[in-house]
């Protein structure tokens, strides 16, 4: 019963052991090889971190929606930051090349959470409540306790927002 549960996982999580035996690799062979050809090792690391794996991680969870392909790409900024401190700094040819789109899809990242979070806090602040912050922050792919989380938040500020109205109108 266990072993069936655990091939069960497995192949649903096939991910993780892939990406333990990649990153175990490069890591092994950065410090087996000794950069004697550097130029190389770090095209292999910076390939397997910032392409390799996030391209893995889409393919084992596509069919969780496009939150994957975002997940994926905030992958792909780890790797990259990631191949910058298992690289030696002198051997920064290539990540140096490349480190501007860790920053670029960093950006497109938190326009997207601004977004999300602006539109938790509007559910949170309509008459609908809550119930509509929870329904928003699902459909664009946040951990239900997170959005738990600030939709609780929000109401908070909505109940501070409407006592400040109501001494306001008092006065």
């Amino acid at each position: 019963m266990i072993v069936e549960k655990s091939k069960i996982a497995l192949k649903a999580h096939w991910f993780l052991p892939v990406a333990v035996l990649v990153a175990g690799g490069d890591l092994a062979l950065a410090i087996v090889d000794s950069w004697s050809d550097p130029e190389l090792l770090e095209a292999a690391i910076l390939f397997d971190l910032a392409i390799l794996l996030p391209a893995l991680y889409w393919w084992c969870y596509r069919k969780r929606g496009w939150t994957t392909l975002l997940k994926a790409t905030a992958l792909s900024c780890l790797g990259i930051w990631v191949a910058g401190h298992i690289v030696p700094d002198q051997h920064h040819d290539l990540i140096s090349t490349v480190g501007f789109a860790r920053y670029i899809g960093l950006a497109v990242l938190l326009v997207i959470e601004l977004k999300l979070v602006v539109a938790i806090y509007r559910a949170a602040f309509s008459k609908a409540g809550s119930n509509d912050a929870l329904a928003a922050a699902k459909d664009a792919g946040m951990p239900e306790w997170a959005a738990r989380l600030m939709a609780w938040e929000a109401s908070l500020w909505r109940r501070g927002w409407e006592s400040v109205r109501r001494l306001v109108k008092r006065s």
